[in-house]
């Protein structure tokens, strides 16, 4: 990992490590559903990205669980805005 890793890098490294036989030279696109009708994670797997998320960012995303199927782009858009809400407060 780099000395100061994006949030979208941070995110791409804990998927990948609950994600087997990712799409071909291990690309993780941003825009699959992380659930079963995209790169396969059963709800348990989902939560403790989230979890691990959370403890990286300092975040609480378990609301991220309801509504539309949860993205890589939607967990670092959620991520960002949190953290830059955090920095303005």
């Amino acid at each position: 990992m780099s000395p100061n890793p994006s949030i979208e890098t941070i995110v791409q490294e804990i998927v990948r490590a609950r994600v087997s036989g990712v799409a071909t030279g291990g690309v993780l696109s941003s825009d699959v559903p992380l659930g079963k009708e995209g790169l396969g994670l059963d709800s348990i797997a989902i939560a403790e990205v989230l979890l691990e998320c959370e403890h990286h960012f300092d975040v609480r995303l378990l609301s991220l669980l309801q509504g539309p199927p949860l993205t890589m782009t939607r967990l670092v858009d959620h991520l960002t805005q949190s953290l830059k809400e955090e920095t303005t407060a």
